[in-house]
């Protein structure tokens, strides 16, 4: 399971990172369900993805689904499209991000009720658990998206 204190060591944040419109910059943290980072987006050639889903009712118990943008669950597809990072979850587009320079990417949209999480947006807003943002900023590392104890 991916934590705060268990991140993969290939995991290279990106100084600015924009969700679906809202802009997390200076590193941090997508999405923290209990102590868990379902999603992680890090630098690389292509931007790097790690995603993992609830395997148990509690939500305690994480799965990978991809690691390092290569796909870590049979039903699981990572693929490239003009420059964008795409993954599918079952046939369904789950993420698709796009590296914009070396220092920054775009989530350019996402879709994570498919494993689990409702989760959703596209480059104009993003929508979790009822709530719906647009053009946010988080800045010093902090987590967007925070939901249950951890």
């Amino acid at each position: 399971m991916i934590t705060k204190q268990n991140l993969p060591s290939a995991y290279q944040p990106y100084q600015q990172l924009t969700l679906c419109s809202n802009h997390l910059i200076g590193g941090g943290y997508l999405i923290q369900i209990g102590g868990s980072l379902p999603l992680l987006i890090g630098k690389g050639a292509i931007p790097q993805v790690w995603l993992q889903a609830p395997t148990d009712p509690s939500g305690k118990v994480f799965a990978p689904l991809v690691s390092a943008s290569v796909a870590a669950h049979p039903a699981v597809s990572v693929s490239t499209d003009d420059g964008a990072l795409l993954v599918y979850a079952g046939g369904q587009l789950v993420l698709r991000v796009r590296q914009t320079n070396d220092q920054e990417a775009e989530v350019e949209a996402l879709d994570l009720r498919p494993i689990g999480f409702n989760i959703y947006g596209d480059r104009k807003s993003l929508s979790a658990g009822g709530m719906h943002m647009s053009d946010n900023t988080v800045a010093g590392g902090g987590t967007f998206l925070a939901f249950g104890g951890g």
